[in-house]
């Protein structure tokens, strides 16, 4: 596992990414730029090859007593067909259209809820817009 952060590393990322799942790699950039568009939002990119990359978002200064690592995060899995995992504390959202689902103990340590986006949902605005309000919603509990 290499934990990398700053342009160069995502380039690599983006450059590998199948040309036929281009959808994919839009909304995965949407996702990027509506974590990046929070205040003190700082990424990094954990990249475990052939397996996964994950872009990791967290607050920069991080509130005084937040222990957790990120407010979210984006797991582009590799294996096959790429999707991507986008992945919240469970309590610090709320799933109302209930699209997500709880993963126990999968957000390091605590449970998270991930929503899977794949080429069949990628390019649902509907689904993105959901997405945009989650980050947000996360943001503002992380920020407390």
């Amino acid at each position: 596992m290499r934990q990398e952060t700053g342009a160069p590393a995502l380039s690599i990322v983006l450059g590998d990414w199948p040309p036929e799942q281009a959808g994919l790699k839009k909304a995965f950039l949407y996702l990027r730029d509506c974590a990046l568009a929070q205040a003190g939002a700082v990424e990094s990119l954990v990249s475990r090859p052939g397996v996964s990359h994950s872009l990791r978002f967290d607050l920069a200064p991080r509130p005084q007593g937040r222990k957790r690592q990120v407010f979210f995060l984006v797991d582009v899995v590799v294996a096959g067909e790429f999707f991507l995992s986008v992945c919240f504390y469970e309590d610090e959202i709320q799933d109302h259209q209930e699209l997500g689902n709880a993963i126990p103990q999968g957000l390091f340590e605590e449970t998270g809820y991930c929503f899977d986006v794949d080429d069949d949902n990628c390019g649902d605005a509907e689904i993105m817009a959901y997405l945009r309000e989650r980050i947000a919603e996360a943001h503002a509990r992380a920020s407390r």
